[in-house]
């Protein structure tokens, strides 16, 4: 008999891969959508689409089938921009919280949550594992405190019966990522707008690679257990460079000053008082630009099975996709590119764990 999975945030960048996984895995799927998603792609793979919102109690009763095996909350609100920090926190602690009422009421096998290494707060320079408190109430980030609030009530609901596991991924890479890198990288790499190269450092991880985790943590998560997703450890120049690369284009030499950085930061500020939009640089994103954000992903390697894939392999995915959907342009990566940029050794799946 087939597995049945719930599956909030279904049309977004990890909630599509994951249900493409599990329904080549054959799991039966109920997808949850809001009223305005794109929701064709989900026709083809027999998936049950539900309309509605984790912040709906009664969407929520209604669209979450009974006993389901696994419910996975993807559903989260990424916005890096303080105006936005009230939704944020009603969509990712408010929501959550309905979730986890509505899957013990429907009483769910497991609940993976999504949560993100932003829930340990901002500790640049820190090898963070699941044992290193967080210190996101206080580090000034609205969507790492959000997160963090979540998770608590992911870890109090296993008092309630609630077979619960969290997963907190780095950087994310890979197909159907139209408004993250994309947005904020990839794209202003091929149109040559990416004025600054950051001069920190990050961890990226493909997105299959959080996907197999995610699905591994059904059988194999521990209850109320977190689970670092990591992957490549790489500056903001190394990532940029081989976007170049995969592009044929010119490889950036020089990294963005931090105090240049810093000025870049009050002039985007001061723009967005002005104008009242986004700025393209929020304090939030300043602070991942200039730090170095990294973890130990023993665990998850351990217990979930996760993979390392190389970054080129990661961007060259991301971009095909793009371009295969017409939302870029340029030249299309070759699988038997050479694996140097500029005759330096390549950025390779050997895990960067820990600095124990």
């Amino acid at each position: 008999m087939k597995r049945h999975a719930f599956v909030t945030g279904a049309t977004g960048f990890l909630g599509r891969n994951l249900i493409e996984e599990l329904v080549r895995e054959d799991w039966d799927i109920t997808a949850l959508c809001l009223p305005t998603d794109k929701t064709e792609w989900l026709n083809p793979l027999g998936a049950t689409i539900a309309i509605g919102n984790i912040t709906d109690r009664e969407s929520l009763v209604a669209a979450m089938p009974d006993s389901p095996d696994a419910v996975f909350h993807a559903a989260a609100n990424t916005s890096t921009w303080s105006r936005n920090d009230e939704q944020q926190s009603r969509d990712n602690v408010f929501g959550t919280e309905l979730m986890l009422d509505v899957a013990i009421q429907k009483a769910t096998k497991r609940f993976i949550y999504t949560s993100s290494i932003s829930a340990f707060g901002y500790q640049p320079g820190v090898c963070i594992d699941e044992s290193t408190p967080s210190n996101a109430m206080t580090c000034g980030i609205n969507y790492g405190k959000s997160k963090y609030l979540a998770e608590k009530l992911v870890r109090k609901a296993v008092q309630r019966g609630l077979f619960t596991v969290i997963l907190n991924p780095v950087n994310m890479l890979g197909p159907y990522d139209v408004n993250n890198w994309t947005r904020q990288l990839i794209r202003p790499v091929i149109e040559e707008k990416l004025r600054v190269v950051p001069p920190g450092k990050a961890m990226w991880c493909y997105v299959k690679d959080a996907v197999d985790a995610h699905i591994a943590a059904v059988d194999r998560g521990g209850v109320g257990e977190n689970y670092l997703i990591g992957g490549v450890d790489a500056s903001w120049k190394e990532v940029v460079n081989e976007i170049q690369f995969i592009l044929g284009k010119p490889l950036s030499t020089r990294v963005t000053p931090k105090i240049v950085f810093r000025f870049a930061l009050l002039a985007a500020v001061l723009k967005s008082k002005l104008d009242g939009k986004e700025p393209f640089l929020t304090p939030e994103r300043y602070k991942r630009a200039v730090a170095h954000i990294w973890c130990n992903y023993d665990k998850a390697a351990r217990d979930l099975g996760l993979k390392t894939t190389p970054l080129r392999v990661m961007l060259e995915a991301t971009i095909r996709w793009l371009q295969d959907e017409h939302l870029i342009e340029g030249r299309r990566p070759s699988s038997d590119a050479p694996r140097t940029v500029s005759g330096a050794p390549p950025i390779v799946a050997a895990p960067v764990r820990s600095a124990k």
